[in-house]
Order: C-alpha cells, then sequence, then structure tokens
C-alpha cells in the first residue's frame, strides 16, 4: 500500500497553524489548543503508518550508505550552490506551504553548526522527536506569554525558529523520502539536522537520551 506523505505535510502544516495563533494569543489561547492536539494526533498516527515508517527507513538506509552523498560535499553545495537544492525541496514539501525564505533560514541555521552524519537511525526515533517537540512548544509558548517582554521577545523568537526546523526538518524527510538516492541525502543531512538542532533548543534532552544503539 502505497503512504499519504501528502496527507502528513497537511496535518504538519496544520499543526504548524495552530502553533502560531498559540504564538498571538499567548496563554488565554485556548481553543486553538484543540486544534494543536488534533494535527498533533493525525502527524503522529501518519507516523505509526507502516507504509510510511518503511518509506522513511527507506531513505535513511539510502542516505547512510557507503556510496551516499558526503556530509562534506552537501555542505559545500549549499554553500556554493544552493539554488538547485532549494528548488528541489520546495517542490517536494509544497503541501507545507513553507516559503524560500523560511527555507534557507533553515539551511542557514544548519550551516552554522556542526552536521551529524548520522542525525536520525530511523524512522521510530523520528517520531519520538516530534512526540517530544509537538508536547513542549505549544507549553512553552504558554509560558513565555507570562514573561517580561524582553525574554518574552527572545524566547518566542527561539520558539519560531524552533517550529520552523521541526516542521522543515520533518517535511524534508517526509516530502522527499521517495526521491532518488541523491536528493534523499541533502533530505536526511538538512531535515535531520534541522531536527537535532530543535531538540537541543527546545526540548534540551537529547544528550540525555539512551545511544541509539541500546536496546
Amino acid at each position: 500500500m502505497a503512504s499519504d506523505m501528502a496527507g502528513l505535510l497537511r496535518a504538519l502544516k496544520r499543526w504548524r497553524k495552530g502553533i502560531k495563533q498559540i504564538r498571538k494569543k499567548g496563554h488565554s489561547a485556548q481553543e486553538p489548543d484543540h486544534k494543536i492536539e488534533q494535527a498533533r494526533e493525525e502527524v503522529l498516527a501518519y507516523l505509526s503508518s507502516e507504509a510510511i515508517a518503511d518509506d522513511l527507513d527507506s531513505l535513511i538506509q539510502k542516505a547512510i550508505a557507503p556510496d551516499s552523498t558526503s556530509v562534506e560535499t552537501i555542505r559545500e553545495t549549499l554553500i556554493k550552490q544552493p539554488e538547485p537544492i532549494v528548488a528541489v525541496e520546495l517542490k517536494t514539501i509544497h503541501p507545507l506551504a513553507v516559503s524560500q525564505k523560511d527555507l534557507e533560514k533553515l539551511i542557514g541555521t544548519v550551516l552554522k553548526t556542526p552536521d551529524k552524519e548520522k542525525p536520525i537511525a530511523n524512522s521510530q526515533e523520528l517520531k519520538q522527536m516530534m512526540i517530544q517537540l509537538s508536547l513542549v512548544i505549544p507549553e512553552e509558548y504558554k509560558a513565555a506569554a507570562v514573561l517580561s517582554r524582553k525574554p518574552k521577545k527572545r524566547r518566542k523568537r527561539d520558539l519560531t525558529l524552533g517550529t520552523l526546523q521541526t516542521v522543515i526538518g520533518l517535511g524534508l524527510l517526509a516530502g522527499n523520502s521517495q526521491l532518488d538516492a541523491s536528493a534523499a541525502d541533502y533530505s536526511y543531512i538538512l531535515g535531520g539536522n534541522a531536527l537535532i538542532l530543535a531538540m537541543q533548543n527546545l526540548v534540551g534532552l537529547l544528550e540525555n537520551q539512551p545511544h541509539r544503539d541500546s536496546p
């Protein structure tokens, strides 16, 4: 059975829309809570689908294969000639309605940090990341609402970036899971490292998680 990656991306778009409402309305936003939770459950249901998990695992295996494009080559291409990659990625995550500016912003944040060659081991790890991030982000927006102006502005800026990293990170992996191996390499490195950054900045539990080779 074919996986419904477009459905996953649409659910992810609805989740992001709900987060934007929380960002604007803060702690008093009760109506968006229901919409966010509904979209969150849809995203996680898609990630639990065997067909989608298989497609994501296939992309990951292609991207970490010995003959895959090296991280150094990916980084060099994104620095010197990013336009072709940006064009491909925008097309495949079209259901998210992400702007070119947002994608380029995400690429910029990834390029400013050291890349992990294997940021995500499998679809189950990806799902666990989304579970944590989708819980933390709306709660942190509500908590930020009671802060004084400067800390609130700074925290909301961090949360906006973290939301972008989460949505585009997952979107790149999902949207590009059925492309050829070379495209999968870029999607995996960009998307995986974007999610790693979101986890480090917003959840702060990455280093405390069990090693991915542990039982």
